[in-house]
């Protein structure tokens, strides 16, 4: 029997409700529940019918951590960050609230990515980073905001993994790094010398 014909409203219907379910599951049970048959459970359709809406497991994936990234763009906009280091606040605080979010969005190893994935993934960069280019603007930075941004993440990402593996056991605490890291930013204020900066 053919299937039905899909219009576009049903397709983006759909695969918007099946987003939300899988990342329901994937904060629940983990990445690893998350599959074309334990989503068709939770939206209380038959096996068959998310085949109709992705090829495979790995397009569903895709289009849950798509999800995922537009959830946390939305936290770090919605909560209105003031300042790059209430920044890097929210962005652990994301993490701690949302520990297998942040580790689907950020540890699973995927080939196919999605353009769609690709552009919330770009949008929420862009809202993590605006704090560095509006400091480098205002000449309280100095340099390639693109590459302080980065170098940024990189501390605040790798705090992150650490406390969510409970790692963090050699006498600092999750806030006593946070608060080292400023350090980085300080790095780029203007004056510091060229040899000193990351």
């Amino acid at each position: 029997m053919a299937r039905p014909h899909l219009t576009d409203t049903q397709v983006e219907t759909f695969r918007e409700a099946a987003a939300r379910a899988g990342l329901e599951l994937v904060e629940e049970q983990g990445a690893d529940s998350l599959t074309l048959r334990s989503l068709a459970k939770r939206l209380g359709c038959s096996y068959a019918k998310p085949y109709t809406y992705y090829r495979d497991k790995e397009q569903l994936v895709d289009a849950v951590r798509g999800r995922a990234f537009e959830r946390f763009g939305d936290f770090m906009r919605e909560h209105r960050f003031g300042d790059a280091r209430e920044q890097g606040r929210g962005y652990l605080r994301f993490a701690m609230e949302n520990p297998e979010t942040f580790r689907l969005m950020f540890e699973l190893r995927q080939e196919f990515i999605s353009e769609s994935t690709r552009s919330s993934q770009a949008r929420a960069w862009k809202i993590c980073a605006q704090p560095i280019y509006d400091l480098v603007e205002a000449g309280e930075l100095e340099g390639d905001p693109e590459l302080i941004a980065h170098v940024s993440w990189a501390g605040l990402h790798g705090l992150a993994s650490l406390a969510l593996a409970d790692q963090l056991y050699l006498g600092k605490s999750l806030d006593e790094i946070a608060d080292g890291l400023t350090a980085v930013l300080d790095a780029f204020r203007p004056g510091t010398t060229q040899s000193s900066k990351p």
